[in-house]
C-alpha cells in the first residue's frame, strides 16, 4: 500500500508503503516485506549493513533514565541486528547522511527506486530533530519474514520503527510511525473489549467460540449483532478458506505437500509477500507456499494455491467450514480484488456491490483486464464499502479454524497445525500450549483471529473484525487483542 498522510508535529508524515497485505493491501496485523519507506506522523527510512559485524553493546540513544535493551538478547538474526543499528546511528544527534554509495550497498535496489537518497537523508534529518531516541522495546518478527520492531522513546513522541532485509541483508522495508499502542486496558468481560474497540472508530464486532470436534460453539458476539457477527471484511483472513482446500486436496490424493507450483507472470500479485519478487518460472512447493501464505500473507503464493485447488474445492472447503457459498463464492484471487477495487473503473465496483449470486460475480472477475496494471501506491482507499473484500462473519473464521485443526488430525493434513503456528500473530508473555493465528488488513480493515490451545487442549477462537472510512489504528488493535488474549486464557469466575 502507498499513501499520503498530513504532516504533523516536527517530521514529516508520509507513507511510501509496499507492505504486508492479506488482502487487497493488507498486512497480517504487521510484517513488511517488500521495499518501502513509510513515514506515518513521524516518518524516517534507513538500512542494515550486509557486511559490517553488529555490535554486542545494549542500545540506547537517549535519555538515561529509560530502561536499555540489548538487541542481542532479542534479535537473534546478526544480519538484521547490524541493519537496526546502524539506522539507529543515523538517528543519533550530530549523525549525517547516508552517502549515495553507502545507502547502495545499504539498500535493495527496490527500495531506492521507491525512495531517493536525497529524500532518505532528508527524513532522517528530521528524525534526529526530534530525538534522542532510546530504545525501550524489541522484537523479531514472527514467520518466515526476517523483520523486527523496536519502540523508540523521545521527549515528544514515542515511536516505532520497523525493518525487513531480504536474502542479502539489504534492507527492503522500513517504517516509522507514532507509538499510539497505549495501555492495556483491564477486561473483566468482553463487554469491555466491544467498548474499548468504539476507540478505534468506524465499526467492530468481536466473536469467541470454543472449538470442540471441529466445529465451534459460540461464547460471545458483539451486542446488538445476531449470534456470530455480521458479514464484515475478513481480508487476509479468508486465506484459512485457501488452506483448508489445500489440505482437503492433499486428503484425497489429489495434491501434495511437496507438489511444485510454478510462479507466472498470469499469477503474479501484488505484495504482502516475497514470491511477486521472484522470476518467472520460479518453482515453489506447495508446502512453502503455505507457510508464506499463512506467516506472512504472501499474496502470490494465495493464487499459486487458489489456481491449483480451483473454486470447485474452494467451495467444498466452504460447504465444510458451514460458510455462505451464495455470498463467499466465487473466492476472488488477491490479484482479482487488486484489479477490482482500485484498477477498473467505479461502475464496475458498483456492479459488484450489487452482485446477488456467484454467477454474477463470476462474470465480473472474467472481464477484468489480463494485466495488472496498479502502482501499489494507488491502493491507498478504502473498497469495503463496494464489498471488494472477503466478507465473513466472525462465527464463519471460528469454524475455518475448528476445521482447519480437525483436518490436521489426519496425517496427511497434519502440517497444517504447524503452518498455521509460524506467525502467532500478537504474544501475551505467558505463552499458550498452542496459538494459531491470521489476520489481514486492507485500507480501512483490520481483522484479527486466533485460535488458542491449553495445556488440556481445550480450544477458544477470537475474533476482531473493524473496518473504517479512514486508517485504522493498528498499534492501538494489537494491543487491544493482547489484552483479549489474556482475557481469553484467564480461569473463568
Amino acid at each position: 500500500m502507498t499513501g499520503l498522510g498530513p504532516a504533523t508535529g516536527r517530521v514529516l508524515v508520509c507513507c511510501l508503503v509496499l507492505t504486508a497485505c492479506s488482502g487487497p493491501g493488507e498486512d497480517d496485523a504487521a510484517v513488511t516485506s517488500t521495499p518501502a519507506l513509510v513515514l506515518e506522523t513521524d516518518g524516517a527510512t534507513a538500512a542494515p549493513d550486509p557486511s559490517a559485524a553488529p555490535e554486542e553493546a545494549a542500545v540506547t540513544t537517549g535519555p538515561a533514565d529509560l530502561p536499555e535493551i540489548d538487541l542481542a538478547e532479542t534479535v537473534t538474526d546478526p544480519e538484521l541486528r547490524g541493519a537496526l543499528r546502524w539506522v539507529l546511528g543515523l538517528l543519533e544527534p550530530g549523525a549525517e547522511g547516508p552517502a549515495a554509495d553507502e545507502a547502495v550497498r545499504r539498500f535493495a535496489p527496490d527500495f531506492l527506486e521507491e525512495v531517493p537518497v536525497t529524500r532518505l537523508g532528508g527524513v532522517l534529518a528530521q528524525l534526529r530533530s526530534g530525538g534522542p531516541w532510546t530504545v525501550t522495546d524489541a522484537r523479531q518478527g514472527e514467520g518466515t519474514a526476517r523483520s523486527a520492531t523496536l519502540v523508540l522513546d523521545a521527549p515528544e513522541q514515542p515511536m516505532v520503527m520497523t525493518m525487513a532485509v531480504d536474502a542479502e541483508h539489504r534492507i527492503a522495508s522500513l517504517s516509522f510511525q507514532p507509538d499510539t499502542s497505549g495501555e492495556e486496558p483491564e477486561l473483566t468481560g468482553w463487554a469491555d473489549l466491544d467498548a474499548a474497540l468504539d476507540g478505534l472508530g468506524g465499526q467492530s464486532q468481536v466473536v469467541v467460540g470454543r472449538v470442540d470436534g471441529g466445529a465451534c460453539e459460540l461464547t460471545h458476539t458483539t451486542a446488538g449483532l445476531e449470534p456470530g457477527g455480521e458479514a464484515a471484511p475478513s481480508a487476509s483472513v479468508v486465506k484459512l478458506l485457501v488452506l483448508s482446500a489445500v489440505a482437503a486436496q492433499v486428503q484425497a490424493g489429489e495434491l501434495g505437500w511437496d507438489q511444485e507450483l510454478t510462479v507466472t507472470d498470469e499469477l503474479r500479485s501484488l505484495p504482502s509477500g516475497v514470491l511477486q519478487d521472484r522470476p518467472e518460472g520460479s518453482r515453489v512447493t506447495v508446502r512453502e507456499a503455505a507457510e508464506l501464505m499463512i506467516s506472512i500473507s504472501d499474496n502470490t503464493a494465495t493464487d499459486l494455491l487458489i489456481e491449483a485447488v480451483g473454486q470447485r474445492a474452494l467451495r467444498s472447503a466452504a460447504d465444510a467450514a458451514g460458510l455462505d457459498t451464495v455470498r463467499v463464492m466465487p473466492v476472488p484471487s488477491t490479484r482479482q480484488l487488486f484489479q477490482l477495487g482500485w484498477q477498473v473503473d467505479p461502475e464496475v465496483r458498483t456492479r459488484w456491490a450489487e452482485a446477488r449470486v456467484p454467477e454474477t460475480r463470476e462474470a465480473i472477475l472474467a472481464d477484468l483486464p489480463e494485466e495488472l496494471e496498479l502502482d501499489p501506491g494507488a491502493v491507498n482507499g478504502p473498497r469495503w464499502q463496494n464489498d471488494v473484500d472477503w466478507l465473513l462473519t466472525g462465527a464463519e473464521i471460528c469454524s475455518l479454524h475448528a476445521r482447519l485443526q480437525q483436518q490436521a488430525r489426519d496425517e496427511a493434513a497434519a502440517p497444517v497445525r504447524d503452518i498455521l503456528a509460524v506467525n502467532p500473530g500478537v504474544t501475551t508473555g505467558e505463552p499458550a500450549a498452542y496459538q494459531a493465528f491470521k489476520g489481514g488488513s486492507a485500507p480501512g480493515v483490520l481483522a484479527l483471529s486466533f485460535y488458542v490451545e491449553d495445556e488440556a487442549g481445550r480450544g477458544q477462537v477470537l475474533v476482531v473484525q473493524t473496518r473504517s472510512a479512514e486508517p485504522v489504528d493498528e498499534l492501538r488493535a494489537v494491543t487491544l487483542a493482547r489484552a483479549a488474549l489474556r482475557h481469553l486464557g484467564a480461569p473463568a469466575d
